[in-house]
């Protein structure tokens, strides 16, 4: 008997190993087919693990913005700019957290600083974002689908899908904002669904990636003091919805507290001349991306009334839930708010990654709420839309080497035309 159980476990550790080389070696293949597989089979050890690799290679193959474009335009030229210099690391210590510097985060400086010391490729430099960016985007979604306990069927599978799409792999483009949305959920969500303090730190490293993240953080301090008021956040995230507007030169002396250094660069975010600029750049959006996000936030709203009109019982019976949710107002009414300053319609996008894994785990656990109206015949155009538009944005951001090509291919041949351009190239 003794001997039948061991060598079921050799047996086992064997075929376990066999399955991990068979990943790798399908990842060395064709790495998007890997991540298929990955999410068919989301319970195996290597999944995530499959997916992180997808991400990097994703870095690796990352199509960055010309001069002058996105973000990653800008990263590319500072990036060679630092690889070039002469710069020591005690004066590019120097730069951080002064007045009048724009080293107010840490995390992305300090990535170019140390890779630039070695090279200057920028595409080096944004397969490192992948590594980095991909291991908590692969962990978050991982976390969910756990929670989910992978029933991927129908109308869930939308939502999940959206879940992806909030906040991308292709957000690496604007790394500082979208690591710090990844690590804020990374340390948060299982601070909300099982109580783990702990991994709060990991929510307060993402003040390091970008500087505004002190406000989701005060957003987590109020709620554990107050702890679950869902009535109270109900009013409070209805209130904010309607506020159409605010006074920037207000707001600003109510953040007049703040550290000298923090409170300039919140300024800069606060002055007319940027927010006319944002108003101006807000006009000349496509109208599919701008109806997309309204879409995403009325989809929010009908589905927050539907789940406490039919879910209610669901509440009672999962604490764990109900936290979800409590936060989630309370951080989307706070969001509500900063949406009104310049830029701070980001925060929108951290709230739906609360918001739509609350959704999500309340139809697994309640199915009928799936079948509603509301949920069915209004949300799933709204999500639908949301998707396609989140997807044809991320088109500029990768080609088709990224879908069909692997490492050794990517290593020998970089296709810098986006597949948005090659998609249009062939109608």
């Amino acid at each position: 008997m003794v001997n039948q159980e061991s060598w079921d476990k050799a047996y086992l550790a064997k075929f376990s190993q066999n399955e991990r080389l068979y990943y790798f070696i399908g990842y060395l293949i064709w790495p998007f087919g890997l991540t298929i597989e990955a999410f068919r089979q989301w319970q195996k050890p290597w999944s995530k693990n499959a997916f992180w690799l997808f991400c990097i290679f994703f870095g690796f193959t990352f199509v960055i913005a010309d001069e002058g474009g996105a973000d990653s335009g800008r990263y590319a030229l500072e990036f060679v700019e630092m690889a070039h210099s002469n710069l020591s690391f005690r004066s590019f210590l120097g730069w951080f957290y002064v007045v009048g510097s724009d080293y107010t985060d840490v995390v992305a400086p300090m990535i170019m600083f140390f890779l630039s010391r070695f090279t200057d490729n920028p595409t080096i430099l944004f397969l490192v974002f992948g590594v980095i960016s991909g291991f908590f985007y692969s962990r978050n979604t991982w976390y969910v689908l756990e929670k989910m306990e992978g029933k991927l069927s129908g109308i869930v599978l939308l939502y999940f899908l959206t879940f992806l799409f909030i906040n991308p792999i292709w957000n690496i483009n604007g790394i500082r904002f979208s690591l710090a949305a990844q690590l804020f959920l990374y340390g948060t969500l299982p601070y909300l669904l099982e109580g783990k303090k702990k991994a709060l730190i990991w929510s307060a490293v993402s003040v390091l990636s970008h500087f505004t993240f002190i406000f989701p953080m005060a957003v987590v301090g109020l709620f554990h003091l107050l702890r679950n008021r869902t009535n109270l956040y109900l009013i409070f995230f209805i209130i904010t919805s309607f506020i159409r507007e605010i006074d920037l030169e207000w707001f600003q002396n109510v953040l007049s507290f703040l550290p000298q250094v923090i409170f300039v660069e919140i300024s800069n975010y606060l002055n007319e001349g940027y927010a006319e600029y944002r108003r101006a750049s807000d006009e000349e959006l496509p109208w599919f991306i701008t109806y997309a996000s309204i879409g995403l936030r009325w989809a929010v709203y009908l589905l927050v009334f539907s789940t406490l009109s039919f879910g209610k019982h669901i509440l009672r019976e999962r604490p764990d839930l109900k936290t979800l949710l409590s936060f989630s107002l309370l951080f989307y009414g706070f969001a509500n708010i900063l949406s009104l300053v310049p830029s701070g319609d980001r925060f929108i996008i951290v709230a739906n990654t609360f918001m739509i894994p609350y959704f999500i785990l309340l139809m697994v656990e309640f199915p009928k709420i799936g079948d509603t109206i509301i949920t069915k015949v209004l949300s799933v155009p709204l999500l639908l839309l949301f998707c396609l538009v989140q997807l044809r944005m991320g088109m500029a951001f990768f080609s088709i080497m990224t879908l069909i090509g692997n490492p050794v291919s990517a290593a020998f041949y970089t296709d810098p035309v986006p597949l948005i351009d090659q998609l249009k190239n062939l109608f």
